[in-house]
């Protein structure tokens, strides 16, 4: 017998189920306080993301160095400077700066209006 033969879009697809299920499986590790198998899960998913060149599911944090789900308040600081957010990892001190330039030019755009 013959395989069947599974379209590149069902294989992204079933990647993407199995990505959000570790993520959110490693976050409620994560806050249960075992961050090993919070870090293998993650460091699963990031294995099936780039094998298959899927994107991370929306709002997933983590840490890009360590694997570490990344949970404000328990294991990382969340800043506001300078119109970034600065996300500080306590696991392995690195910090993630992201903008947040959308905001700014949306409120910027309504007060021109007026």
């Amino acid at each position: 017998m013959s395989r069947k033969k599974v379209s590149n879009n069902q294989v992204r697809g079933i990647a993407r189920k199995r990505m959000t299920i570790l993520v959110r499986m490693s976050e409620n590790e994560a806050l249960g306080g075992d961050m090993t198998r919070a870090k293998r899960y993650m460091t699963i998913a990031r294995r099936i993301s780039g094998r298959n060149k899927v994107p991370m599911p929306e709002g997933a944090m983590y840490c890009r160095h360590c694997s570490t789900p990344l949970v404000p308040g328990l294991n990382c600081r969340v800043r506001l400077r300078n119109h970034r957010i600065g996300t500080h990892c306590l696991e392995c001190d690195s910090i993630r700066r992201t903008p947040y330039l959308m905001e700014i030019k949306e409120r910027r755009t309504c007060r021109q209006e007026r």
